[in-house]
């Protein structure tokens, strides 16, 4: 019994000095960022840079590419002759990703975006034109109507991708996108009636005379694609 009394001190002190000699665990490290300069030369650092000119990314992160890719040039409605390349918008390392989580074809949602683009196009000239010129109704809303006529199979495809593969924030994106895009294509706020009503004629004659069919348009490829998958 003293034997096991005097071993117990020993055991205790025992295990005391194991755990003191555990090594040493360091904290976690903290985030590193890739930096390419405006000379392309890649460093890297645990400091976030705040240099504007230099591109940024945390590694360990997949950063979700934006929707649409900035556009400063101005918006054409005549059908495009040639499909656009298709580019990725700049700032992430992954494309955007649809309501359930897989990347979108290359050029859809530009393509989403021509269509509402000339769907609001028309739409002005009904709600609008009507207003101005109410003896002309008539004509305006003929030609939008032939006009969607026409355009029914892309315009359905469309308006069927938008509702179930982009969420409810892409869609808004959308919208605010395609109408900042016409607003230099209609008539200034502050135009006189005459200007306004000349803008409304040779709208509809354009409509008539299919200028801004999306039928043939290559812009809209990939909805036809998309839908044929």
């Amino acid at each position: 019994m003293k034997r096991l009394h005097r071993l117990l001190p020993l055991a205790l002190l025992a295990a005391l000095l194991g755990a003191q000699a555990e090594p040493y665990q360091p904290l976690p490290p903290g985030p590193t960022y890739r930096i390419v300069g405006p000379d392309g030369k890649v460093t890297f650092s645990d400091r976030k840079p705040t240099d504007p000119q230099v591109r940024t990314r945390q590694l360990g992160q997949v950063v979700t590419a934006p929707l649409l890719a900035p556009d400063s040039t101005p918006y054409d409605l005549h059908p495009a002759t040639k499909l656009p390349p298709a580019t990725r918008p700049p700032g992430g390392d992954a494309p955007a990703a649809d309501i359930g989580g897989k990347p979108f074809p290359p050029g859809l949602p530009e393509a989403i975006l021509d269509v509402l683009v000339h769907q609001f196009f028309v739409q002005t000239l009904v709600e609008s034109c009507d207003r101005l010129n109410p003896p002309f109704a008539d004509r305006y809303q003929a030609s939008v109507r032939n006009w969607r006529d026409r355009n029914a199979e892309i315009l359905g495809k469309s308006n069927h991708i938008a509702f179930t593969r982009f969420t409810g924030e892409q869609r808004d994106t959308l919208r605010a996108t395609a109408r900042a895009r016409l607003a230099p294509l209609l008539p200034a706020p502050d135009a006189a009636a005459d200007d306004r009503i000349k803008w409304c004629d040779r709208t509809s004659t354009d409509l008539a005379r299919r200028q801004f069919e999306l039928v043939g348009d290559m812009r809209v490829v990939p909805i036809l694609y998309f839908e044929a998958q």
